[in-house]
């Protein structure tokens, strides 16, 4: 159901409950895609929303959430400037850094958490960071669709084809995304809905600028045309943390009021800090002084305030020195009767975010209500009645006395010639490879790089081979390359890598050290987050060069190669219940493409992962391998009789595979013949 009021009530719902609501039927409804649009990102936020935690948690990643993300790989889109050392994140979290031209930058907000049953999406002000969550003064807007019933299904309509025309290609050139895979879910989710097609008249719709050669203001206007071709807007509505840094001679009022010449009014309403960055210039020439209004919040916030935050947080912050900054962004455009549209989103009141500078994204809507709807905004954020227009000087101060901490500052020494970086399998070896894409790549020579605490060297793009064993002893911290500028040794930036087709294929047996390793994870895949952690991941930084730690399981198992092959085959089959009832509860789901992607999630691609690990690790004796993988192709082509004809072909490339390794690791010896025999005659599924 949308949530119809798209303006600050006093119960101040954030996205913080939308996603903990989401988390909380994760057991019977799974969560399956995370898709993020920001301007920057706190790693801890991050992590709590990849780990499914609750987002104000102040936790490190274990290694359980850090091998679901293999499983979940949730898609950041952020402004490419905002890229830190993000020393705490871990690899398959897909980062995408938006480059924007010049003094622009990636400012939309919007949040969508695809589970197997539901599709929510949340479109707002705020960035994934701990004031925008906690802090701020944010708006927002949510749908849960769930069916083709559920209502405003076109916003559905739009979300897809904006994801699809505006980030698909851009992440496609760069990996193997999981935005692809998220789209691929979505379509398949809809198919059958009949949802309607795009259409002007419907009572709301996304409002994007920065986009195309449209701006946020040729769409306002656009859209004010097809719901009122026969009135004109006669007052402006504003709420905006910043503005203009230079109004005159055309600010964002002057260039509003051109395209609506019927607007008389404009009321303003900012933080009361923000007032000694305004004047005049920036309500324009076209508002008379008698017809333009400023309005503040105070900074000390209100009793009435207070005691709703307090509810809201069940009294935790009582007594607490509560410090709240505006960051809503909400725009009311309306006739005298109160006739209108009303827009929230990631929009100030600038020329960079309406004139399409700035990417920007938000949602209108068709209101009928404008005076009642600015009583609830003013009334929700606290606004004090005075009007401070008559206090402004005519222009602005030289220095403003409070910057817009989303402005982007060009920087000379910013490597911005570079597009992306792909990590890809070396041709031929056991290694892995940097390669870089971009222009005038030659002046990557200016920039010692180093991945953790590697020094990577170039030559035509491409880096030095890296061996698998670093890649794993990088599994956090190692998230970006570190540029530092070799004239000025004091400038660093940091660039996210993309992952090629292969790893990402391979990221289930990437993730586990040994056989053994995966063996301990799926057999206590929470073990890591109760207590001390019994497989710390501190190790895993690529910042520590002592040797890599033994898995909890791996415990003396070279001293009898006999006693060892008992041991793994004695935890293999307490695996095995375990993928049972996987399969089991993956055959449950309704849907016909979900029950699929589940049986493939939940049980193909770690049983895959578990194959690779066997066809890689070193073995004391050759039969060991064989009779390891030929359980594995037992135990595997029992789960795929348990499906249907449709569901067993996602066993079929599985079991092909472990049947081409068990040829390999056949040998000479007889009794492994014999037993090499006796498998591959079972594997019957295999095409």
């Amino acid at each position: 159901m949308a949530k119809k009021l798209p303006m600050p009530s006093g119960d101040f719902l954030n996205f913080s409950e939308i996603f903990s609501a989401a988390v909380a039927l994760a057991e019977d409804d799974p969560i399956e895609h995370l898709m993020v649009l920001t301007f920057e990102f706190d790693e801890q936020q991050l992590l709590n929303l990849v780990q499914h935690r609750a987002l104000e948690e102040q936790k490190d990643l274990a290694r359980s959430g850090l091998k679901l993300l293999s499983t979940i790989r949730p898609v950041v889109f952020y402004d490419a400037r905002k890229t830190k050392p993000f020393g705490r994140l871990p690899q398959f979290l897909e980062l995408h850094p938006c480059k924007t031209p010049g003094f622009s930058c990636h400012h939309s907000k919007a949040y969508c958490i695809v589970t197997r049953k539901a599709i929510r999406l949340v479109v707002g002000s705020f960035n994934l960071t701990y004031t925008g969550l906690f802090r701020n003064r944010e708006v927002l807007q949510e749908w849960t669709w769930q069916s083709a019933k559920s209502a405003d299904t076109h916003i559905l309509v739009e979300w897809i084809a904006f994801l699809r025309e505006h980030y698909l290609t851009e992440a496609q050139a760069s990996s193997h995304s999981a935005l692809a895979a998220a789209l691929t879910t979505l379509d398949a989710r809809t198919s059958g809905w009949r949802l309607p097609p795009p259409a002007p008249d419907r009572p709301g719709h996304l409002l994007t600028s920065g986009y195309g050669e449209r701006s946020g203001l040729d769409a306002l206007v656009d859209q004010w045309d097809a719901w009122f071709p026969e009135q004109a807007p006669t007052s402006l509505f504003v709420v905006s943390p910043f503005f203009d840094e230079n109004p005159a001679p055309h600010c964002i009022a002057e260039q509003i009021s051109s395209r609506f010449p019927t607007l008389s009014r404009l009321e303003i309403v900012t933080d009361a800090a923000n007032q000694a960055s305004l004047s005049r210039a920036h309500f324009g020439r076209h508002f008379a002084p008698d017809q333009s209004a400023l309005r503040l919040i105070p900074e000390t916030i209100l009793a009435d305030e207070r005691a709703r935050i307090e509810r809201q947080g069940s009294n935790s912050t009582k007594d607490l020195a509560l410090n709240r900054v505006l960051h809503a962004k909400i725009l009311l455009l309306a006739t005298e009767d109160g006739a209108g549209v009303a827009y929230l989103g990631s929009a100030n009141f600038s020329r960079k975010a309406w004139l399409g500078d700035n990417r920007e994204l938000g949602f209108i809507e068709r209101i009928d209500n404008a005076h009642a709807l600015r009583e609830v905004v003013l009334r929700g954020l606290s606004v004090a009645p005075s009007n401070h227009f008559e206090e402004l000087p005519a222009l602005p101060p030289e220095s403003p006395s409070k910057l817009d901490p989303e402005e982007i500052v060009e920087d000379s020494l910013f490597p911005g010639f570079i597009d992306f970086f792909v990590l890809a399998p070396s041709p031929g070896s056991d290694c892995f490879r940097f390669r870089v894409h971009g222009t005038q790549l030659e002046r990557i020579a200016e920039y010692d790089i180093h991945w953790a605490d590697m020094r990577l060297t170039f030559a035509d793009g491409v880096s030095q081979d890296i061996p698998i064993g670093q890649f794993r002893n990088t599994l956090l911290g190692g998230r970006t390359l570190e540029f530092r500028h070799r004239k000025k040794a004091d400038r660093r930036f940091w660039f996210p890598f993309q992952y090629a087709g292969e790893i990402i294929s391979d990221r289930q047996a990437l993730m586990h050290a040994s056989s053994w390793d995966w063996l301990a994870f799926h057999l206590s895949p929470n073990g890591a987050d109760e207590g001390e952690d019994p497989e710390s991941t501190q190790w895993l930084d690529g910042r520590n060069s002592a040797a890599l730690p033994v898995a909890m399981l791996d415990v003396d198992r070279e001293a009898n190669c006999v006693v060892a092959m008992q041991h793994y085959l004695s935890l293999f089959s307490s695996v095995e219940g375990c993928f049972e009832r996987r399969l089991v509860e993956s055959l449950k789901v309704d849907d016909p493409s979900a029950r699929q992607r589940a049986i493939r999630s939940q049980v193909v691609e770690p049983l895959s992962g578990l194959a690779t690990l066997l066809q890689r690790e070193p073995v004391q004796q050759p039969a060991d391998r064989l009779f390891k993988l030929g359980e594995l192709g037992l135990f595997v082509e029992s789960l795929a009789r348990q499906t249907s004809a449709t569901e067993r072909s996602e066993f079929a490339k599985l079991v092909a595979g472990i049947r081409s390794a068990l040829d390999a690791a056949k040998g000479a010896d007889a009794l492994a013949a014999d037993y090499h025999a006796f498998v591959v005659g079972q594997l019957r599924f295999a095409p």
